[in-house]
């Protein structure tokens, strides 16, 4: 063979062969093909943090095959993904199969046939300032984890715990955020609105002419402004208990409503930005639910398969020729008038964006047809679903956008007896005039527009003049009361972590599989076996959370977490060397674990007794907590060491003989579910929809 190309998988392997002749032998090396050591630090510390690698045991095969090949080739082409962890394998292959000049380094961040062929004409060295920033952070992790881990083993009693440098961040904002919520004060506070209707001509309070009837909310009374928490455009009159809700009630039930102002403005919608990792993995977890690792997956595949560009990323960039096709694509699908006069670019938020990627874009708007994928091989439903979502975000991005008339119309509530008490309501409307960008997600139905979710749902009000008298159909007290801040999601989630600078596109999906691996936090199932959304910290997280921000302060601080984000950023830009980075993390932080190891109290997780009494000896049972879970046990251990398990119900029932479905975990710690009439009944499935199938 004349050209060995290397990537890291057999999918991304079969669609480059696709593109490249007889000439190119294209082999996987099923991802990394040497890392640290798994049982021992690896890192010599007292000679620069040099790092002990070693191939990975099971891929000995897959590199003795490369070996071989690469004898046989002329050219050794290192063609991983463009990022980071990209370019330290194929910087860790080149030295497994001692390459030297003969290995060149491609890098492209769509596989279709241009820009692979465009790639090739342009080789380049390996990048080492690229591989220095991911050896930094496998190493400052590796030096978290293995440095402190034993230190929680030791002070907290439980041998599988572990911390990590940014994983702990974020569990860290969970706990923080629970405590807010245990410590909200609920407020009472209540709303009023008015039903009226335009058209006074009827004596009897028909309410079925909807284009006539409208409601406006109470927002001032005798001319006082609230003092309540406002929101945008609509106050919020200050009424805290019933019996002023009920007197407000009573004397709005008797006024007059006459309209004061009626104020008309056009107002624009524009586009949001193509997606780019972070908003990609929040748009999917709030639209299909999906967990972060979940869309990562199915990214991978559809970038693997050359329908989207690279989809870990941080930049808003598009090329030029990707947006000349788009703007041909726009004219031709929707109408001139729904294209602007010049290309949108969009300012990348990302404080440091990673090298020269793009925002994940479809490689071709054309696979669309009338709203559907026209589907690849080997592309599923929950891919299919995700390039929908990619695709029309991407087209929208590059249309003009939407038009509205927004009004606003304040109306006098007057009382008509000698007080002459007044109210001050208001009505608030919009009525579109132009879709624009909005056209991709929706379509206009009997003159109103109809997005494909709710949240766009127009609000038109009647036609209405100064001095209209109106007719009153009904008053509508509403009881509300101030809630808390909410827990976070995995789209709140990485939303904050992002604003904060804390983790890049690639550490989002495994910081959140890590925190809940590790049993710090977890998603309550909601009632009828229904998956949760919001994250609640566990007793045992709230536990190790408390222990390291107590004594790690400084390394666990957000600030200081995002200051370390920006200093890898650094090394990948030449600006910093990564030896000196590494001692200012870890010199305070070692002598400060030695001063902990010292002067830390032992900490007892407790996580609470019951009411069940143990089947050996009669003693209490308690509640302890194992990397499999939560599970009952005797207090008197270890004289008893009797145990229990807790059964975790879902409420949904086992598919083949009736039992109750429970959470199950395996050796290994991953979740599952299972029939509670094991090993009578041995059903089993990984994911809750496979249980209803």
């Amino acid at each position: 063979m004349s050209n060995l190309v290397i990537v890291e998988s057999p999918t991304k392997a079969r669609t480059l062969s696709r593109f490249l002749g007889d000439g190119y032998h294209i082999s996987a090396t099923m991802g990394h093909v040497r890392d640290l050591p798994e049982n021992k630090l690896g890192i010599e510390i007292e000679k620069d943090f040099k790092p002990q690698y070693q191939t990975i045991g099971k891929r000995s095969k897959v590199i003795g095959e490369l070996k071989s090949d690469a004898q046989k080739a002329q050219n050794v082409i290192l063609a991983t993904d463009p990022d980071r962890e990209g370019e330290a394998i194929a910087w860790h292959v080149s030295h497994v199969l001692k390459l030297g000049e003969k290995g060149k380094r491609i890098v492209f961040h769509e596989i279709t046939k241009s820009a692979v062929e465009e790639a090739i004409r342009h080789p380049r060295t390996i990048d080492l300032r690229l591989v220095d920033a991911q050896q930094a952070r496998r190493i400052l992790d590796r030096l978290v984890g293995y440095k402190l881990s034993p230190l929680l083993w030791n002070k907290l009693g439980k041998r599988w715990l572990s911390a990590g440098r940014v994983q702990s961040v974020a569990v860290r904002l969970i706990v923080e955020r629970e405590r807010e919520i245990e410590n909200f004060k609920s407020q009472e506070y209540w709303i009023i609105e008015a039903e009226l209707q335009k058209d006074q001509r009827s004596n009897i309070k028909d309410q079925s002419d909807a284009g006539n009837n409208f409601r406006a909310r109470l927002i001032e009374i005798e001319g006082n402004p609230p003092t309540h928490k406002a929101t945008e455009g609509q106050r919020k009159a200050e009424i805290h208990d019933k019996k002023s809700a009920d007197s407000i009630v009573a004397d709005l039930e008797k006024a007059t409503y006459k309209v004061k102002s009626v104020e008309t403005k056009e107002t624009r919608r524009y586009p949001t930005p193509p997606f780019i990792t972070s908003t990609m993995q929040q748009a999917a977890a709030n639209k299909f639910g999906f967990s972060a690792k979940r869309t990562m997956r199915a990214a991978q595949k559809l970038y693997e398969e050359g329908l989207i560009t690279y989809h870990r990323t941080d930049s808003t960039n598009i090329a030029e020729q990707a947006i000349a096709m788009v703007r041909g694509f726009i004219e031709k699908k929707f109408g001139r008038e729904y294209l602007p006069e010049s290309a949108k670019y969009y300012k990348t938020k990302s404080k440091v964006a990673q090298e020269a990627h793009e925002a994940i874009r479809p490689t071709d708007v054309g696979r669309m047809d009338n709203g559907n994928l026209k589907m690849e091989n080997g592309i599923g439903r929950e891919e299919g679903r995700l390039y929908e979502m990619i695709w029309k975000r991407f087209v929208a991005s590059q249309m003009n956008e939407a038009i509205f008339d927004d009004t606003r119309v304040d109306i006098n509530a007057t009382m008509d007896n000698a007080t002459m008490k007044q109210f001050l309501l208001r009505a608030n409307g919009r009525k579109m005039k132009f879709d624009g960008w909005m056209a991709v997600y929706g379509g206009m139905e009997n003159g109103k527009w109809k997005m494909e979710n709710e949240e766009e749902k127009e609000s038109e009000l009647p036609d209405l003049t100064i001095d209209e008298i109106l007719k009153l159909l009904n008053i509508l007290p509403q009881q509300k009361f101030t809630e808390p801040p909410p827990r976070y999601t995995e789209a709140s989630l990485i939303k904050v972590l992002e604003e904060k600078g804390i983790g890049r596109p690639s550490t989002y999906a495994p910081i959140i599989s890590t925190i809940q691996d590790r049993r710090y936090v977890e998603k309550i199932d909601l009632p009828a076996g229904r998956q949760g959304r919001k994250f609640h910290p566990t007793d045992l997280g709230m536990a190790v959370n408390d222990f390291l921000i107590k004594h790690f302060p400084d390394i666990f601080d957000l600030q200081f977490t995002a200051k370390m984000e920006d200093e890898l950023d650094s090394i990948a830009n030449g600006e910093m060397k990564w030896v000196p980075v590494m001692h200012e993390f870890y010199d305070p932080l070692s002598i400060k674990i030695q001063t902990v190891y010292k002067t830390a109290a032992k900490v007892a997780v407790d996580l609470g007794t019951t009411d069940e009494k143990c089947e050996n000896c009669g003693s209490p049972m308690v509640v302890r907590m194992s990397k499999y879970g939560k599970f009952l046990a005797c207090s008197r251990f270890p004289e008893c060491k009797f145990t229990k398990n807790i059964l975790e119900k879902t409420g949904l029932t086992c598919p083949n003989c009736g039992g109750d479905i429970i959470i199950k975990r395996t050796r290994r710690g991953k979740q599952f579910y299972g029939c509670s009439n094991y090993p009578k009944c041995k059903f089993a499935a990984w994911k809750k929809e496979d249980i209803r199938k």
